[in-house]
């Protein structure tokens, strides 16, 4: 069993990955020079605009790239008083320079010019590493130290930290699997070990901001989380989680839990995982042991102004599936029907 399910989670069929962006965990130096006070001005509007992107590579010579802006997102969008944003790339201007093999990649942003902002966003990018350390069927991340410049107002420029977020298309080619696209799904189509992981993963970090079943109206499934699954095949899926500003551990002044879970905050942790994959719980609880260490080493991120808070949090989460009571208390008897 042990063996059956470290298979599922870290496939060994991945394909050989040649992505240069996300094979490096130093934060890229980038200047990316667009209009972006009127792009700041316009946000909700969604304007695509086009700009240039320049890194300095090792040996002091820099690339440049043309590349085209945009603002994406739905709540931090209005919360945020910097967008979050996606830039894309055409095939041939991303040949040679480290973004070749991309597309489109989102960019989570800083939100606000505050200390605390740029806490959150360092936290949230560590979480995408802690979900990296447990299995492969996972975004990745990369830390970028950037300057944003105003392409029609000289001396305009805003200098931050910020990640990339690795496309759908690219976790699917690195596992040899396929993008699912549907309205909803039933557990059955799911891969039970990997559901349960999710579950765990996002009880550890105190997400509740998220759905495997299915996605709001018009839009494909699921809640925070792309679908992924072998080729032609109805099981053995897998929904691929992302966007945790609203997790626990973050504790963003802004974060509420949606009213209908009856929750005081966001620090209150809710089981979400399905009665229907119980059977998969002691042995994701043995690999979220495993891998404690890996785990609070990825979470804790250089720059960080306070990580004892964050790590207090994750303490309480082992005690609690480590402890028989607490574990029967807050996960076996909160299962999900279905």
């Amino acid at each position: 069993m042990r063996v059956f399910l470290l298979l599922i989670l870290m496939p060994a069929a991945a394909l050989a990955d040649d992505s240069p962006l996300f094979n490096s965990d130093e934060p890229l130096e980038i200047t990316i020079e667009f209009p972006l006070r009127d792009v700041m001005r316009k946000a909700k509007n969604r304007p695509v605009v086009d700009g240039v992107a320049s890194y300095t590579n090792a040996d002091g010579s820099v690339t440049s790239l043309p590349v085209e802006m945009s603002t994406r997102g739905k709540s931090r969008l209005s919360v945020c008083r910097f967008p979050p944003l996606a830039l894309s790339v055409k095939k041939k201007a991303a040949a040679g320079t480290v973004f070749a093999g991309q597309k489109s990649l989102k960019i989570v942003t800083h939100c606000r010019e505050h200390l605390l902002y740029r806490n959150y966003l360092l936290q949230e990018y560590g979480i995408y590493e802690a979900f990296n350390v447990l299995t492969e069927s996972s975004f990745r991340a990369r830390l970028i130290n950037v300057t944003y410049r105003d392409s029609e107002k000289d001396g305009f420029e805003i200098t931050e930290q910020a990640f990339f977020i690795e496309s759908i298309r690219e976790v699917a080619a690195r596992n040899d699997v396929e993008r699912k696209k549907v309205a909803k799904t039933q557990s059955g189509q799911l891969d039970p070990a990997y559901a349960t992981l999710t579950a765990m993963f996002h009880f550890m970090i105190g997400n509740t901001d998220w759905s495997i079943r299915k996605a709001p109206e018009g839009a494909n499934c699921c809640h925070n989380g792309r679908i992924l699954g072998p080729a032609g095949q109805d099981s053995g899926w897998k929904v691929v989680p992302y966007d945790f500003d609203q997790a626990g551990l973050i504790d963003a002044e802004y974060a509420e839990p949606a009213d209908q879970l009856r929750l005081r905050s966001v620090r209150q942790r809710l089981w979400r995982g399905r009665c229907a994959h119980g059977d998969e719980l002691d042995e994701v609880i043995a690999l979220f042991n495993e891998r404690r260490e890996a785990i609070e080493a990825a979470l804790q991120v250089p720059g960080m102004r306070d990580s004892r808070r964050p790590m207090q949090y994750i303490d309480t989460f082992y005690e609690i599936i480590n402890d028989p009571k607490k574990r029967q208390r807050s996960i076996d008897k909160r299962c999900l029907a279905g």
